[in-house]
């Protein structure tokens, strides 16, 4: 019976190529673990999060004003 090599992935921190040390099971518990990590961080700072970004558009759309220097060539 012939066996096939593991698939080697780069490691991301020193670019050595290593095989997957994770099984399926494990790979699913820390992605189900990091889920609620997420899930917890936006539930006490999703506004803040989404206000940052408001207020960063709002400055840039003002800053840009597109309406005051059109771009010739390119339909309004």
């Amino acid at each position: 019976m012939k066996t096939t090599p593991k698939p080697k992935y780069q490691c991301l921190t020193c670019a050595c190529t290593q095989t997957r040390t994770l099984s399926d099971e494990a790979a699913v518990e820390i992605h189900e673990f990091l889920e609620v990590i997420a899930a917890n961080f936006m539930s006490s700072y999703g506004q803040r999060i989404y206000r940052h970004y408001a207020k960063q558009a709002k400055r840039q759309f003002k800053n840009e004003k597109p309406w005051e220097h059109p771009h010739p060539g390119q339909p309004f």
